[in-house]
């Protein structure tokens, strides 16, 4: 009789298994956003890849549309977690891009003055900081509901913009700062890196640290918050200042790509991070945010559209797309779970005859 090792009575004192290659997939998966909605946006993605890889090899498949797709994303990624944020507090950032257009256009004023990128960056962060105040004050701090209160901010700060550049563009940046946007790093935009950065920092900050339970918590259940003494006011003050410092980082980088500032850049910025954050799985009504979901859903926008392009020569036609694409995600995230349940009770019917 082959002797092996007796497995022992008591579950508790067996050795634990060493976990394989799916168990650390599903783990990984976890960390990302286990959600269903983060699975399709993987499919959906891939799909894009491929279905271009097909059409057009040539161009889609080169190494200048990537370099594109990486030096166009960052911006639109950093706006898109901004908003994200707020959405993971049951709330809205419509200011964004006015964050960042002002933040920007302060930092030039400041840069073309000074001839010192720092300052330029500080004074950037400063507007951005600023900016947030205004806005956790009224939406912590007297109660405006967070959509009419940075529409209105919005406006006020586009306002402010247009005043502090004449409705000119501003130009005569230093070329130590404009030239950060045509740096690469591993052959990979430094923009990117920064984008990158910026959205591991997010991530630790949503799923590791104390405020992030908080803003999850304040997302998921506000009266559950407040019975556990989480002050909620504190916490969505802190969520939107974070909001402003984003975009005013968004705001340096568009600044940067565009060797100059202006209060009308970025201006279709806002609906499109609205929808890389829907495409992500982000819920808007609080409680849940996967941030590799905001960066593969911008990846996967950026994919779209240049492989369109590459198509088809119309801008139109992009917009159309990446609207087809918000519609059937919003479909698929909104009826395919009850769908995959319902499949999931006929197969167990089916097993149990």
């Amino acid at each position: 009789m082959p002797s092996t090792s007796i497995p022992s009575a008591s579950p508790t004192k067996s050795a634990p298994s060493k976990p394989d290659n799916r168990d650390r997939a599903l783990a990984l998966l976890r960390r990302m956003g286990a959600r269903a909605s983060f699975v399709r946006l993987i499919v959906v993605t891939a799909l894009i890849f491929l279905t271009f890889s097909v059409l057009s090899p040539g161009v889609f498949l080169s190494g200048a549309n990537f370099q594109y797709i990486f030096l166009a994303a960052p911006e639109l990624a950093i706006l898109a977690l901004a908003i994200s944020l707020a959405m993971l507090t049951g709330g809205i950032d419509l200011s964004v891009v006015a964050i960042s257009n002002l933040s920007a256009i302060m930092a030039a004023h400041v840069m073309i003055g000074t001839g010192s990128v720092g300052l330029g960056v500080l004074s950037a962060l400063a507007t951005a900081g600023a900016c947030g105040l205004v806005n956790a004050f009224f939406i912590a701090g007297v109660g405006v509901p967070p959509i009419l209160a940075t529409l209105g901010t919005s406006q006020l700060f586009a306002g402010l913009a247009l005043v502090a550049t004449g409705g000119t563009v501003l130009k005569g940046l230093p070329t130590s700062f404009t030239a950060i946007a045509l740096a690469t790093f591993a052959g990979i935009p430094v923009i990117f890196w920064i984008m990158l950065v910026l959205a591991l920092a997010v991530g630790v900050l949503v799923a590791a640290t104390t405020l992030g339970f908080r803003m999850r918590l304040v997302g998921a259940n506000p009266r559950a918050a407040d019975y556990t003494g989480i002050r909620r006011a504190r916490v969505l003050a802190a969520t939107y200042l974070i909001s402003s410092g984003l975009a005013g980082v968004a705001g340096l980088v568009i600044s940067a790509r565009a060797t100059g500032a202006n209060s009308q850049y970025g201006a279709s910025y806002v609906l499109l991070a609205i929808v890389v954050a829907v495409l992500a799985g982000v819920n808007p009504d609080g409680g849940y945010i996967t941030v590799a979901g905001v960066v593969i859903a911008v990846l996967a926008l950026q994919m779209l559209s240049t492989g369109l392009l590459a198509v088809q020569n119309s801008a139109h036609i992009v917009n159309i797309a990446q609207g087809l694409l918000l519609v059937l995600m919003v479909l698929l995230n909104t009826w395919g779970a009850p769908l995959g349940d319902r499949l999931r009770v006929l197969r167990a019917d089916r097993a149990a005859r």
